[in-house]
């Protein structure tokens, strides 16, 4: 907002000093102002839009949301994790479908919560970048608890994503997940 008061008094300055300050100019002057305050407004929506989907995809990381994530991915995205690349985003989607299958029968009953902490965002045009922490969180049901098994596992983890607006929807086309070292 700083940058556009400068600009303005600048602009005024240089104006009565040049006498352009006409009525024909003026319409100018508005049009600039217009433009400079929609397109921060527009970086707005877009940061709140991006952060919306990350929120999703957070909100869908359980045993039986990554069919529903999956909306949220451009078909070309490309995925990494634990040291592996996968640029085939249906395949990479189909092998967490079925590692959630094998969990779900191996601890019926367990419940899956993933949490997201600080979300930092860059947008520039139609690609935003994204990192920020994510904790998945695994509650064990009673009989593994019984069985030996904690009550919940958590995995800390960094993740940077990679989004773009496509058809006027923002689609993430990149995720990279590492771990966290906690202390």
């Amino acid at each position: 907002m700083i940058i556009i008061i400068i600009f303005i008094n600048r602009f005024k300055r240089e104006a009565k000093n040049m006498k352009l300050l006409k009525l024909k100019n003026i319409g100018t002057y508005h049009l600039v102002i217009m433009a400079l305050l929609f397109s921060f407004t527009a970086k707005a929506d877009d940061i709140e839009d991006v952060e919306a989907v990350i929120n999703m995809y957070i909100d869908f990381e359980t045993y039986d949301g990554i069919d529903d994530q999956a909306e949220l991915m451009a078909s070309d995205r490309t995925y990494i994790v634990n040291g592996v690349r996968y640029s085939n985003n249906d395949r990479s989607m189909e092998l967490q479908n079925a590692s959630n299958r094998v969990s779900k029968r191996a601890f019926p009953g367990a419940v899956r919560i993933t949490t997201v902490e600080d979300i930092k965002i860059r947008i520039n045009g139609d690609a935003a970048i994204a990192s920020f922490y994510r904790v998945i969180n695994n509650i064990n049901n009673a009989d593994s608890v019984k069985a030996g098994a904690s009550v919940m596992n958590s995995i800390y983890q960094t993740v940077s994503m990679a989004l773009f607006k496509r058809d006027g929807d923002w689609k993430i086309v990149h995720t990279h997940i590492s771990p966290t070292i906690n202390n």
